[in-house]
């Protein structure tokens, strides 16, 4: 029994050390190299063979360790790889098409698309917050679990080591831009600078552009090769030239050289190699801003390639107009969607829809239009003529995560879509961003 106790407490004893924090426990084992470079890149088994967008799949096999020589293929979508000790390779599942999909993987030059390998991709619509937390009304940096924001008023995709990360304007009242980077799960501020506005990011990803929302708005760029720091451009636009305050009404077009800006119904170019800026018409200039409530404050323009123009949404006057350019170099403004009062409503003729409030607009791969509607609560889509409800309740607000038609937004003002068509939308009065994944 004496010799029965001893045992016991010599074990309990190791416990207690081990937890004492005198002994370093590594919690991230060192990844080990198990390739075998004399033998062919193999690729044996892949778990699961089904699944849904951004689980994680094992490739059972023999490559190197090197993530960076490594690509994995779903038919024609590249995944995320996570990690590689040679013999097994994690990553996470892209979106595609539904259904059975081939595998495929590139090492280098050789690639492998084993005929037994076949994937059941499983389509996922989803809402779900990334960032914040319901009703904190706090601004915390650190760790996503612990981070906080306060009103998202515009978002920014870029580009990250893995994936896509987000830049956020909280141009209201926090008055603030921070990065998040879902790489390393954290969020950080970028700047000081108060009352930021508009933030839009060209083709690349890899750069972006902010600018003050009041008075002589300094415009600021940030690299990815510079770790996101804003700097100023030493370009400035005044109320002279632009009026009322910028909240979303800035973007890129065909080409990065130029950024286009809008607000009250004035629109600009900015040339960023020359660091010119030239005033392309006001709203005396066209007959559509005629009798219309443009308001001075919520304004966001897009440009859309597949439209060929812009679309700048106003909230005062629950309205959308298309801006384009003709092939003799005349700027035109129609009446694109809404402008109409009373509850939110949908249907096949753009200019019968109700929207209440509309604030960020995003484009897809396939040319749809996603637009939040700040007091009606949720997001729609145009596609063609027809507008259609996407995600939220109409008219009614609240602060739940689920499936989009039984989850519920409370004023969500900013939309930015990443490379795998799933959306970020900021919000006011629930203090979060989501991610909203529609397939």
């Amino acid at each position: 029994m004496k010799k029965k106790y001893l045992i016991f407490a010599f074990l309990i004893s190791l416990i207690f050390y081990a937890c004492s924090g005198k002994e370093e426990i590594e919690k991230i084992p060192e990844v080990g190299d198990y390739y075998e470079p004399n033998k062919p890149i193999a690729f044996e088994a892949m778990f699961p063979s089904w699944g849904r967008i951004d689980q994680t799949f094992v490739i059972k096999g023999n490559f190197p360790k090197d993530t960076a020589q490594i690509k994995v293929y779903f038919d024609k979508k590249r995944a995320v790889v996570i990690n590689c000790d040679g013999r097994e390779l994690y990553g996470m599942v892209p979106k595609q098409a539904p259904g059975y999909n081939s595998v495929s993987l590139v090492v280098g030059k050789d690639s492998i698309v084993p005929d037994n390998v076949r994937f059941k991709y499983y389509q996922t619509q989803s809402v779900k917050t990334v960032v914040g937390k319901f009703e904190d009304d706090r601004y915390i940096e650190g760790n996503l679990d612990e981070a906080r924001v306060q009103n998202v008023t515009g978002i920014g995709v870029v580009k990250g080591q893995k994936g896509d990360n987000i830049i956020l304007v909280e141009g209201d009242w926090g008055d603030r831009t921070s990065f998040v980077s879902f790489d390393d799960n954290m969020m950080m501020r970028l700047t000081n600078i108060s009352y930021m506005g508009a933030i839009a990011v060209d083709h690349t990803k890899e750069k972006a552009c902010v600018i003050r929302r009041d008075g002589t708005r300094m415009l600021y760029t940030a690299t990815r090769e510079d770790g996101w720091t804003l700097n100023p451009t030493g370009i400035e636009i005044d109320g002279n030239m632009l009026p009322g305050s910028l909240h979303g009404g800035m973007t890129y077009a065909e080409d990065d050289r130029y950024l286009y800006l809008m607000s009250e119904g004035t629109m600009v170019e900015v040339d960023l190699v020359n660091k010119e800026v030239k005033k392309l018409f006001t709203k005396n200039d066209h007959a559509a801003f005629n009798g219309v409530n443009l308001g001075s404050w919520w304004q966001y323009l897009i440009y859309s390639k597949y439209h060929k123009c812009f679309f700048v949404s106003y909230a005062d006057a629950n309205g959308i107009f298309k801006v384009y350019k003709d092939g003799s170099g005349v700027w035109h403004v129609e009446k694109y969607a809404g402008f109409n009062s009373g509850g939110t409503a949908f249907g096949d003729k753009l200019l019968d829809a109700v929207f209440r409030a509309p604030c960020g607009m995003a484009v897809n791969s396939e040319g749809e239009i996603y637009v939040c509607c700040k007091d009606g609560h949720c997001i729609v889509k145009i596609r063609g003529s027809l507008v259609s409800l996407v995600a939220g309740h109409p008219d009614q607000w609240g602060k739940v995560n689920g499936y989009p038609l039984d989850a519920y937004f409370d004023q969500p003002k900013s939309i930015a879509i990443d490379s795998e068509d799933n959306f970020y939308v900021g919000e006011g009065a629930s203090r979060v961003v989501r991610k909203l994944t529609i397939e």
